[in-house]
């Protein structure tokens, strides 16, 4: 006889996906490692974390089962003239290989695509970063193939500033500076 009120504890079926913060740096380190075995420095990555976060154009989800994070996604919105408006760019998805890929794959790009329609986007492209059977799987087809170059750094130490600001260097502060509010 089973009482009606009765909770199942949660599976790893049960996946949430919600808008990483900084606690999470930690778990979202160690599933780039697994996206990238040759992943920036950890001082890199922390520093690239926070702005990630504050950045209006960009989103950084991660997904939960009951055995804790098991994936994220980061994705980023622009203007095109090929896709009349914005597109929603998917730049990476990791899923811990222990988790169930699809429900985790499928969680965070329904929420990806949510985030899209908020904005309007016209498109949401995935840049190679699932399998090819669970991106067909999720109705996306390959249109195009990216080829990628890694660029030397100007600095041993950049600073990261908007893509606006030209190359990252390190000045002294003015007296008319006037510190930004840091979240992290």
């Amino acid at each position: 006889m089973s009482d009606a009120t009765t909770t199942l504890a949660p599976t790893q079926r049960d996946v949430t996906v919600r808008r990483a913060t900084t606690a999470d740096r930690e778990d979202l380190w160690h599933l780039v490692l697994r996206l990238q075995p040759d992943a920036p420095d950890r001082a890199t990555h922390d520093r690239v974390v926070g702005p990630l976060l504050r950045a209006l154009d960009t989103l950084l989800l991660v997904a939960e089962d009951a055995t804790g994070v098991v994936g994220y996604l980061l994705a980023s919105q622009r203007l095109t003239f090929t896709a009349n408006g914005l597109v929603v760019e998917v730049d990476e998805i990791a899923v811990d290989p222990d988790a169930d890929r699809a429900t985790v794959a499928t969680r965070l790009v329904a929420a990806v695509e949510s985030w899209g329609q908020e904005f309007r986007a016209t498109r949401v492209t995935l840049a190679d970063v699932l399998p090819r059977d669970v991106a067909d799987g999720l109705g996306y087809t390959t249109t195009e193939v990216r080829s990628t170059k890694a660029l030397d750094l100007l600095d041993d130490d950049p600073v990261l500033t908007s893509p606006w600001d030209g190359p990252a260097v390190v000045t002294a502060p003015t007296p008319e500076d006037v510190p930004l509010p840091v979240r992290d």
